[in-house]
């Protein structure tokens, strides 16, 4: 496999040091960026020996893409913005979790609320498309949505986008916090991206656990080579980032 973390792009360097694979940045922040700022950005990147290929938080929390205050054409505006921005940094993977933005508000049905999810899916992968970004669907915890609480679910949104470009996550901590049976990887097993962090905490995995033992053997049994960053806390990245990656590469090792 491939490891990143999810840090700012000014840890890029820091990042390439600690001995990862690539850097994941968060996407809402880019749109906020004069070109002047965002320049240096690329600058960074560019300086880097690892790209800037991934990123999360597609969408700001403030922007809503379902239910009646949605706005395609302010968000059209910024997805062409956002996802212009990522091609120029070299990005081939966005996260399209957001769990506040898609969350079902109550003026509008269940029903209601899972089809427009599926059209805001399909609209930001058509605009994703034209820049050569493939856009992961990230099964969430309920405690930050209330839509795409498990990895099946998020197979049956992709299913429903039937898009080339709209593919799948699995966050070992949304799995964990939903109880969800970690053999739904090897029962849905079209994986693009993942994601990994500890039950509860959300920390940094800086050591092994049986929950991650069963994560990656999960990995293994689908024959999963792809990404995996990790996107969690920590009080000490210096010290954290490395000691997790040396984790996930030791348990990486024990499965080929």
């Amino acid at each position: 496999m491939k490891f990143g973390v999810c840090s700012a792009i000014e840890n890029i360097s820091k990042a390439e040091s600690m001995g990862f694979d690539y850097l994941e940045t968060n996407a809402s922040k880019l749109a906020g960026l004069s070109e002047e700022e965002f320049q240096k950005q690329i600058e960074t990147v560019k300086s880097a020996g690892i790209p800037c290929e991934c990123f999360n938080v597609l969408f700001p929390k403030s922007m809503a893409v379902i239910g009646l205050h949605a706005n395609w054409e302010k968000i059209e505006e910024y997805l062409e913005l956002v996802f212009s921005r990522m091609e120029r940094l070299g990005g081939k993977i966005a996260v399209f979790g957001s769990g506040k933005c898609r969350s079902c508000p109550e003026e509008i049905s269940f029903a209601g609320g899972s089809r427009q999810l599926a059209e805001a899916v399909r609209r930001t992968g058509k605009i994703a498309a034209k820049h050569g970004i493939t856009i992961v669907i990230e099964p969430l915890n309920q405690g930050e949505t209330n839509l795409i609480c498990s990895v099946p679910e998020g197979a049956m949104l992709m299913a429903e986008a039937n898009m080339e470009n709209v593919q799948l996550l699995a966050d070992s901590f949304h799995m964990f916090q939903e109880n969800e049976p970690l053999s739904n990887l090897s029962r849905v097993r079209c994986l693009t991206h993942t994601h990994v962090a500890l039950r509860g905490s959300r920390a940094y995995p800086t050591e092994i656990t049986e929950d991650l033992k069963d994560f990656f053997g999960q990995l293994a049994a689908i024959h999963y080579t792809g990404r995996m960053s990790i996107e969690g806390k920590t009080e000490n990245f210096d010290t954290d980032a490395p000691k997790a990656l040396a984790v996930l590469r030791r348990l990486d090792a024990k499965l080929e």
